[in-house]
């Protein structure tokens, strides 16, 4: 797919085979709805992808090219110089030694344990996930090389998990399927999620007593000169549009009102003015 697709947007110039390959992103992307919707009806609706379109109108400089691969791959993309680029990474202090990070593109709310709904009365109260990680009788699985929150990534660092996956649809799946007994999630992620897998309201979230950071995802490019210039364009997009009502509805989409709640009391205070 991704040969036809460069076939196709790259005239033949032999003269000229280094400056294309510069001027071209590949940009990571995976099936995670409501962040980044590959297929269906809603295909290409997504909070990362409606981000993605804005920023990329906003370099016309660049040829971009959307190449649909598992997060692991992007990751190691980027890590190694690769011309890749990914809409939707938290900037965590590893992740600066390889890469360069925009501005924030958008925003995560806390995260959730998620389980199954006809399990919840084995969860009571304000859940520990240390607890639950520490218990030898309950199973979770992450995804590998994500990162969750600065909280949830200190206790994932002592607690690891036994199993992990590349596909947010593999751990629902399993959530599903009893094979896993909870995760640490979006609970608009996981919900959505299942509804597509043919099972709405078949989870609930519960807080979690160690973890309720708002964190913000962002544009990250490999750690060289091409990396920093695409992110230095990037940020000059950002800072033209996301004050924008466009942009601000584009961020807020598919959450429920008392999410946009959230959003709005710190669109303005914080995800304007974080670095």
């Amino acid at each position: 797919m991704s040969a036809t697709l460069a076939q196709s947007t790259q005239p033949t110039q032999p003269t000229q085979p280094a400056a294309q390959a510069t001027d071209q992103i590949v940009w990571g992307k995976y099936n995670v709805p409501p962040y980044m919707i590959r297929s269906g009806e809603f295909a290409h609706q997504g909070i990362f992808d409606l981000t993605l379109d804005v920023i990329k109108k906003g370099l016309p400089q660049y040829q971009h090219v959307e190449l649909e691969a598992p997060f692991p791959r992007i990751n190691n993309e980027i890590r190694k110089g690769s011309h890749w680029c990914y809409n939707g990474m938290l900037k965590t202090p590893e992740r600066e030694k390889v890469g360069y990070l925009s501005l924030p593109t958008s925003i995560f709310l806390p995260l959730r344990i998620i389980m199954r709904r006809d399990r919840v009365d084995q969860f009571k109260g304000k859940l520990s996930l240390q607890a639950l990680l520490q218990n030898p009788q309950l199973t979770t699985s992450v995804m590998r090389d994500r990162s969750y929150s600065p909280t949830v990534d200190k206790l994932l660092a002592a607690y690891p998990p036994r199993e992990n996956y590349s596909e947010q649809v593999e751990s629902i799946g399993m959530l599903l399927a009893g094979r896993i007994d909870y995760m640490i999630e979006l609970p608009l992620l996981a919900f959505e999620q299942a509804r597509v897998m043919g099972q709405p309201g078949a989870l609930v979230a519960l807080p979690m007593q160690e973890a309720s950071e708002v964190v913000f995802n962002r544009v990250m490019c490999p750690r060289n000169e091409w990396g920093r210039q695409v992110v230095e364009q990037v940020n000059k997009v950002l800072l033209a549009k996301r004050a924008q009502p466009a942009y601000r509805a584009i961020v807020e989409k598919w959450h429920d009102p008392e999410s946009v709640a959230e959003i709005d009391r710190i669109y303005d205070k914080v995800f304007l003015k974080i670095p």
